[in-house]
Order: structure tokens, then sequence, then C-alpha cells
């Protein structure tokens, strides 16, 4: 992977003139990686003289230039939008030191999101990465509006994901689904929907909680359709059949019920349960405040969620070479297409085409170490449709192409 040069400009943060003795704070801006786009564009124009439209089926021409590619090591560099993360904190004023703090916690609540793992931070990698936030940062500046002052960080998404790598964490794959929760509270009035004014608060942690690990939550109406399919009574005694059925509504299969009883000053006791169409899971609780409430289920659903949505990142030295084929490769527009496509993936490092026979166009993946992995980075994609997930069939990994 190219070596990334980091150039940093002094720039005062506004023309608001400083009181004397007040240390000055600059922004630092980060020039990256040359243009992606650049060596693709390089790569095509080597295949002009075939047209825009030219047939795959001039194999002597297509191949030779492949080969020309291939022998000089010349690959599709990943596409992956790398764009900064853009991280907001309120601060009390714009020291040194608050600089260092709020730099430390736009890290730490980007790597999470990012990831969805709390354990991430406790790795020694990340931990020295976090001691140095600063220095991680593609720039920071303040912003002041409505009263309120905020420390502004961006950080380059590819710095993120190079923590996480060498941390041998994970990070979610664009395509997950959001959590519905469902919730009823046993209090001496009765079994009732969780949705009264004394829960707000509950749901605004609730939603906060999640968010900061890069997961939606979703709250039901509560509504009279609801209320046809669903009781206190049915959320109570975990009666699956009406519950999926008021919750297809909303067009979420991934679901979190919290059964609370209400005690004196704020304090429960419960129960969480997550259910999907392939795994039901239940955790008991008891609290004495919010978080402590929150962070039973939040944990239960994260690990289940992780499971199923999460990638791991790996090292590239240690990363195994995937071949994928791809049918329906034609003309050239649908060859530019597909290579576009393929280098896309998220945290994919490069796509090198290695073959070409009739209409199949046969692509070596690096930074992508599992079949499985492939599939859930692809799972939102519609214009390639898998035709074999078996890398170790006769045929391995087979995509066809579904372009316009």
């Amino acid at each position: 992977m190219a070596s990334r040069q980091r150039v940093i400009v002094q720039k005062r943060y506004n023309n608001v003139p400083e009181s004397p003795g007040r240390h000055r704070l600059w922004r630092l801006r980060s020039c990256g990686q040359p243009r992606r786009g650049n060596a693709v564009a390089k790569w095509f124009s080597l295949l002009a003289p075939l047209g825009r439209s030219a047939s795959f089926g001039n194999q002597r021409v297509l191949s030779a230039a492949l080969l020309v590619l291939w022998v000089s090591g010349t690959s599709l560099p990943a596409l992956a939008e790398r764009t900064d993360v853009v991280m907001r904190l309120e601060v009390a004023d714009r020291s040194e030191a608050t600089v260092d703090r709020a730099a430390r916690e736009a890290l730490e609540a980007a790597l999470l999101r990012l990831s969805g793992d709390r354990n991430l931070l406790e790795h020694p990698a990340v931990s020295a990465a976090l001691s140095s936030a600063r220095s991680n940062l593609s720039s920071y500046q303040f912003e002041r509006a409505d009263g309120i002052t905020r420390f502004v960080a961006r950080i380059d998404q590819a710095v993120l994901e190079a923590l996480i790598k060498e941390a041998n964490g994970t990070v979610w794959a664009e395509a997950r689904p959001p959590i519905l929760v469902w919730l009823v509270i046993d209090d001496p009035a009765g079994r009732r929907f969780g949705n009264s004014s004394a829960e707000q608060s509950l749901w605004a942690d609730l939603s906060a909680a999640f968010d900061s690990l890069g997961v939606n939550v979703r709250q039901p109406l509560y509504d009279l359709s609801d209320a046809v399919l669903v009781s206190p009574e049915t959320l109570w005694r975990r009666d699956f059949g009406p519950i999926l059925e008021a919750s297809e509504r909303y067009g979420m299969t991934h679901l979190l019920v919290g059964r609370l009883i209400g005690l004196s000053e704020g304090r429960y006791i419960g129960e969480w349960l997550y259910r999907d169409a392939s795994v039901e899971r239940a955790v008991s609780v008891q609290s004495a405040s919010t978080q402590a409430l929150i962070d039973p289920g939040l944990s239960l659903a994260m690990e289940e969620m992780r499971r199923q949505y999460a990638v791991a990142l790996t090292t590239e030295s240690s990363a195994k070479k995937l071949r994928v084929s791809v049918r329906n490769v034609v003309h050239l527009e649908d060859y530019r297409a597909v290579t576009e496509a393929i280098a896309s993936i998220q945290t994919l490092d490069y796509a090198r085409p290695v073959a070409v026979e009739g209409d199949i166009l046969t692509l070596e993946l690096l930074g992508i170490g599992k079949a499985e992995t492939l599939l859930r980075l692809m799972a939102s994609r519609t214009d390639l449709v898998w035709v074999n997930t078996d890398p170790d069939s006769d045929e391995g990994l087979v995509l066809a192409w579904q372009g316009p």
C-alpha cells in the first residue's frame, strides 16, 4: 500500500483577534494519497484502441493488454469512498488541554462507530493512537453557534481502518439493518407500552448508545395499527407471532424487546430479549441508573449484529487472495463498469484482472481474506449477482454482471 504523505498548512481558525496571552490554535490540513481515479483512467487509456463499445470477442488484443498490465504489476486500486469522518463535540473553551481531550474523544467515537466494538479501545495500538489523538486527525477547528462552542474534527477513514486492522478488529459492512425496539413497562398501575413521557429520556439514551456503535434503532408508533396486533400483555408474554406481524409494518426483522418492572427512584428490573430470523437470546437486568439498564441490552444486540454484519480487517501481509469470475462482460463498457464496481468494495486493497475467456472476466482481490466477508460487503449490490458462492468448488466464486 502506498505510503501517505501529510502536508501541514498552518492557518488561523477565524479572523477574530485573540486576546493577549491566548495560545493560537492552528488547523491541520492533510493531503493524502494521489487521486485514485487517475490510476483507473490511466489504466483504461491503455484499452482505448479497442473502442468504447468494442466486443470482448477481440480476445487477442484484450488478452495481450491484460498480460502487459499483469506482468508490470499494474492493478486497480481500491476506489471505496475515503471521505473524512466528521465528529463534533461541545467544549467549554479553546485551550490546548481542551484540544487534546476533544481530539481523543473524537477519535475514540469515530473508531467505535466504525467498528461497533467497545473492546477495540483496549488494544495497545489503539490505546497508543488515542494518547496522541491530535496527530491522527486530518484537521480540526472550532465553531460557535447559538452560544455553544464545538470542536470539529475530521479524521481520514483510512486512518481509522488502519488502526482497526492493526488491532485485528472488525468494521461494519455498509448493508446493516436498524433494530426495532419494543418496550413494555410493568408498574403499580399495570402493564403498558413504554412510550410515556417517563420513558422519553430512556429512549433518547438508548438511541444515542446504539448510534455511538454504528447501529440505528427505531421506536414503534404504538398507534391503533400496532394495538390491533400487539398489546402490553403480548409483549410481556413474548408472544412473537403477533410481535413479528406487527414488526412487518416497519420492514424490520431485528427486534429488541425490553420487559421492565419500574421500581422507586428510577430503578428497574427486567429482561432484554433480542430476536432475528436466526437467533433468540435474552439477558436479565437490574439497574439503579439508565446506563446500567441500557448496557445489557446494548451488548446483547451488538454481539449478534456484529456476528452477522461486521467484517474482519486483515493485514496486507497475511491477506489471502481471492479469485472471482464475472460473467456477462461483453463490451468494453461492461468491463469498465465491472472493474470499477469491484474496486469500490469497502476495505479492498486492490483488484487485478488476470484472465478473459469469452464473456467471463476473472479478477484477483487482495484485502478481503474470506468469501463470506466478500458476500457481506456486496450484500447491497444489485448490478453484480452471485451465481456461485463456494470458493472451493470447481467454478470458484462466480458473479453475473446485471448492469445496463
